[in-house]
């Protein structure tokens, strides 16, 4: 970027710095990472936004939304200071997109540095990547941080335009996301997510969990989250209904699917394009592929085994681990078995079945 554009840039973020200290203590909470869970520092740079997301509270035409900038020092300082305490063990950062995502990533990036050279800093720090910058900007960011996330947001480009005119799957996003994905590949202990909204642009679970199929075996994420909508005061979709839990929740169980358990999302139990809430999508795939039970689980391979509903991967381990041990020939051979009545629905032991049918006959 020409330097003079890149200065007068910079200039008006002096007129969101905070003018005292920023109280970050209230911007902990517990998160799950790579390390286990632990209380995070979860702040941003600047709620400045040039950005015009219909459903976003840092939205540039929402005036209530207070704007800010801290400065990397002030706030590399702030959390070295919580560090220290033992208040918190890794710091998530992120900001709205100040004028030309550059420039914000430049002051992502200037934080964590400041965060591993001055202060000898080894802990955790999860990077958010602004779409649309450089190859060269993106590899600075995977190289200081532990973790980095850019999120979609929408399962594809048609869906993305109802709800972020200014933002672009193809043209943008994912190209950066695929960048980020092959610099990963020079390291081994460095994780790469995305987020998706669901709820806000009529999206289906189906749209949904293919994209994330896609994200998982050609993009080589490590993770996708679910958010559901809840509507914001001042924004276009403020009178919008906000989106149920319980969508939010299947919407995981059915990425674990795919994640852990070798589904693919089109094997999935959709129902016009929607997940069932009202039970566990494994569940309801095997009661649509009864024909596939029940299961002899002396002879089930792993593969086999974790398609059951009530087995998860330890579960599986574990079965596997005692039949080396001798034949399962009754359920007190199961002893100790999470899920046992669930599971016993779908298996055999020695040919016989000690299962009670929850809705459907078996013969």
């Amino acid at each position: 970027m020409d330097p003079q554009k890149k200065l007068r840039l910079l200039s008006k973020l002096a007129r969101f710095e905070c003018e005292r200290e920023p109280d970050l203590g209230r911007c902990i909470y517990n998160a799950s990472t790579p390390r286990g869970r632990k209380p995070i520092l979860k702040t941003m740079l600047s709620t400045y936004c040039d950005k015009n997301c219909d459903y976003c509270i840092f939205r540039r035409d929402r005036d209530s939304t207070p704007r800010l900038f801290i400065k990397p020092d002030t706030l590399a300082r702030g959390f070295m200071e919580l560090y220290r305490r033992g208040k918190v063990q890794g710091l998530f950062l992120s900001s709205g997109v100040f004028v030309h995502p550059e420039v914000t990533m430049e002051k992502l990036i200037e934080t964590a540095d400041i965060l591993r050279k001055r202060y000898e800093y080894k802990g955790y720090i999860h990077l958010k990547l602004m779409p649309g910058v450089s190859l060269q900007t993106l590899e600075e960011a995977v190289k200081l941080a532990d973790r980095v996330s850019m999120n979609i947001e929408a399962p594809n480009e048609e869906r993305l335009k109802k709800i972020a005119k200014g933002k672009s799957l193809r043209k943008e996003i994912i190209p950066n996301i695929t960048q980020v994905s092959k610099i990963l590949e020079n390291y081994e202990r460095k994780s790469h997510i995305t987020q998706v909204m669901v709820g806000v642009s009529d999206e289906s679970d189906e749209e949904i969990l293919k994209s994330s199929e896609y994200l998982y075996r050609k993009l080589k994420l490590n993770r996708v989250y679910y958010s559901a909508f809840y509507p914001v005061k001042g924004t276009p979709l403020e009178n919008k209904p906000p989106e149920s839990k319980m969508r939010e929740h299947r919407l995981y169980q059915a990425d674990f699917l795919i994640r852990d358990y070798g589904f693919s999302w089109e094997e999935l139990p959709f129902e016009k394009g929607k997940l069932p809430e009202d039970r566990d999508p494994k569940e309801a795939w095997a009661e649509r592929n009864l024909h596939l039970f029940p299961v002899e689980i002396n002879r089930a391979d792993y593969e086999l085994l974790v398609r059951v509903p009530g087995v998860g991967k330890e579960t599986a381990k574990e079965i596997i681990s005692r039949r080396l041990r001798g034949a399962l020939k009754s359920p007190e051979d199961l002893r100790g078995i999470r899920n046992l009545r669930k599971i016993l629905r779908y298996v055999t032991l020695m040919g016989r079945y000690y299962g009670c049918p929850s809705s459907t006959n078996r013969t």
